[in-house]
């Protein structure tokens, strides 16, 4: 009897041992379950986080890209105004010279006379009370100045950059009214001056575009201009100076109204020297022959 009690006991304990063992395991397994099914909520979470992050950024890039649109559809129909008014002013309506033109310095399209050739001049409006014609502008070198008579005849370069007008323009615009001469010129010290003449005149190409008037001078860079008053215009394929024995054109490798030779060779190379007369002359800024750095030369209808 004692014997069967004991078995009993021990077939007890064992069946609570499996029992409780099963449990523990399917504990176990339900919890690693609900652990596999969180990290699979944090993971689609994630997913969906990510996702809706990803379209939201979408969404504000095209909105930047709509306002980026808005704006330059009305920066173009700002534009279209602006550029409407400078047709007007440059083709639709060319000016006589650069004292009809707005208070802005820049290209402009202009007629001598009403039905002579149309062409375009850079107007300097900000300097000297505007309105001046600019004939010539050097300032870094990049355009050669050595040509010969036909490109000085019609002009070389770029408006918005260095260049040379053109003797005939010059006569064209100077002929029929009366004008003004300014010099601006800087040396590579960034010693600035000006010459100013109150009467300008060029010349046809028939008298080799003659200096035929220069006024009366006024400035702060000396006047390197008297000396050439009344010369022809010599290049170095075309010479007309007052030197029998050579061409000063060659000699100082430009193109000027040179005498024997000059004191004014503002068509020379462009180069910081002190003592080369090849150079960028304005003998009389320092009253020697110091390479310039800047030089602009402009004219202007004088009004009575």
């Amino acid at each position: 009897m004692q014997e069967m009690k004991v078995s009993l006991k021990k077939r007890v304990e064992t069946s609570e041992l499996n029992t409780c063992t099963k449990l523990e395991d399917l504990k176990n397994q339900f919890i690693s379950k609900m652990d596999c099914m969180q990290l699979q909520q944090n993971i689609e979470k994630k997913t969906y986080q990510e996702t809706t992050q990803t379209e939201l950024n979408k969404l504000r890039e095209h909105k930047k890209s709509l306002d980026m649109l808005i704006d330059s559809v009305r920066n173009m129909s700002s534009l279209t105004e602006k550029g409407k008014k400078i047709l007007e002013t440059q083709f639709i309506h060319p000016v006589r010279s650069c004292r009809q033109v707005t208070k802005l310095s820049r290209k402009y399209l202009i007629h001598i006379e009403q039905d002579s050739k149309l062409f375009e001049v850079l107007c300097e409006q900000n300097n000297f009370g505007g309105g001046w014609t600019v004939i010539q502008h050097r300032f870094d070198g990049s355009v050669d100045f050595y040509r010969n008579w036909t490109k000085y005849r019609n002009g070389f370069g770029n408006l918005e950059g260095e260049f040379w007008l053109g003797l005939e323009y010059v006569h064209q615009i100077t002929k029929n009214r009366p004008h003004e001469l300014l010099v601006e010129i800087k040396d590579f010290y960034g010693n600035y001056g000006y010459a100013k003449y109150d009467g300008f005149e060029l010349d046809s190409e028939s008298e080799e575009y003659e200096l035929k008037k220069l006024g009366t001078y006024s400035g702060t860079a000396g006047d390197s201009m008297k000396l050439h008053k009344y010369q022809k215009f010599s290049t170095f394929d075309r010479d007309n100076d007052a030197h029998a024995d050579s061409s000063c054109a060659k000699k100082y490798r430009g193109a000027w109204w040179y005498r024997k030779c000059y004191d004014a060779n503002l068509n020379g190379r462009y180069q910081n020297t002190t003592g080369d007369g090849s150079a960028i002359v304005w003998y009389h800024f320092k009253n020697d022959f110091r390479g310039l750095s800047f030089l602009r030369i402009m004219i202007r209808d004088i009004i009575n």
